[in-house]
């Protein structure tokens, strides 16, 4: 324990010695005062009860021989030769270590518990075994508006409860465990009243009337028979996450709406709509850009845009030059589809960024002009023939 070996102190020094001198000096000042007499701080506090014939177990701490300390619980006897006049002492110690450890983790278990029990951020309802409530804790009064006196013995956590909730739950576990619930209290903790853990959601009705939804765990206290003498519901008030869950569904729908309208917006256009990454390549297409290049949207996303026209260079020039003008109109190009059909369209295009101004690409309509191209060439050629005929 000490890490002496018995050469290093025999003869040599005393128990005092080793042990913690302010501990030593507090002990001589206590047993002065309780046995009111002087005693000297040293060997003498250690072993002044023996020496009167007193029984004496104490706790110590002992310093090892490297300056480590551990706690020792010490029984000192006196020991006397045949006329019982003293000759000695002997001092037996144990390493009061673990008991120690465990001391502490039972007082900080103990308090956790008490102020879990004790916090108005929980509603702690303890029942006897029938349901009755016994504890009611400042959480459920600050919660549910009753004062425990209202309560304890008198009704049970069903009485507090959405009586059509109960009625669900028991239909529930009865069809869940294939047994009989009676709608009640037993609903509140058939599961438990079973070993089986049970976490619910539960309808809590205040003293005023009002409600509000609540998380409830349910444990069942026994004796040490592991018979059941009772039961803990502990609440917490649900109605934040509730609204928070609330809120975010309202906000799921209305992103929704937005994004279908937004494709709608997309999807009803006469043009090609496609936008793409700022290096060019297809990030989204309407229905117009797939009828336009034979391709589907999933074989177009991902693609360079300039795949899609006879002149890769030309397309790759025009997505360059909204980049560096932010915007370009009528800008020609000739589209290529899968069987090679070609359409002549007018690329009107922007560049569009998000809510911080970070460019994310280009925004451009194609409008298929073939039959636009085939009139101007038609009266150009037209007008051609009437200059010839005027000469």
């Amino acid at each position: 324990m000490l890490g002496y070996a018995a050469a290093d102190v025999m003869n040599k020094i005393t128990p005092a010695d080793i042990s913690d001198p302010e501990e030593v000096v507090a002990r001589a000042e206590a047993l002065s005062a309780e046995l009111d007499t002087p005693i000297t701080p040293g060997f003498e506090a250690l072993v002044f009860k023996a020496s009167r014939g007193i029984e004496d177990i104490y706790e110590l701490t002992y310093i090892r021989k490297d300056g480590s300390r551990f706690p020792a619980v010490v029984s000192v006897t006196a020991l006397r030769d045949d006329q019982n006049a003293i000759i000695g002492y002997l001092l037996i110690g144990t390493d009061n270590t673990a008991r120690k450890q465990a001391e502490e983790a039972l007082l900080k278990a103990g308090a956790l518990q008490k102020a879990i029990f004790d916090s108005a951020n929980f509603s702690s309802i303890a029942t006897d075994a029938k349901g009755v409530i016994q504890i009611f804790n400042v959480g459920a009064e600050r919660m549910l508006g009753y004062a425990a006196a209202d309560v304890m013995n008198q009704i049970t956590p069903a009485d507090i409860s959405d009586p059509q909730e109960l009625i669900a739950r028991a239909k529930a576990l009865s069809a869940e465990l294939g047994t009989e619930i009676t709608p009640g209290f037993e609903a509140l903790v058939f599961k438990a009243s079973r070993g089986i853990e049970d976490i619910y959601e539960l309808t809590y009705i205040r003293k005023d009337g009002s409600r509000f939804p609540a998380v409830v765990s349910v444990t069942a206290l026994r004796d040490a028979q592991d018979d059941i003498i009772g039961y803990l519901l502990i609440g917490t008030d649900n109605t934040a996450r509730k609204q928070i869950e609330a809120d975010q569904k309202q906000l799921d729908q209305r992103l929704r709406d937005q994004q279908f309208y937004t494709r709608s917006l997309i999807e009803s256009s006469i043009d090609a709509i496609m936008t793409t990454d700022p290096s060019g390549i297809i990030t989204d297409v309407n229905k117009q850009m797939e009828a336009l290049t034979g391709s589907t949207r999933d074989e177009l996303i991902g693609s360079p845009l300039k795949n899609s026209f006879t002149d890769p260079e030309r397309a790759e020039a025009g997505v360059n030059l909204v980049l560096s003008e932010k915007k370009v109109a009528n800008y020609e190009l000739t589209a290529r589809a899968r069987d090679s059909k070609e359409t002549v369209v007018s690329l009107n295009a922007t560049t569009f960024y998000d809510r911080d101004r970070k460019l994310q690409g280009v925004f451009a309509a194609a409008r298929d002009v073939t039959e636009r191209k085939r009139l101007d060439i038609e009266l150009e050629s037209a007008k051609s023939v009437a200059e010839k005929a005027n000469l």
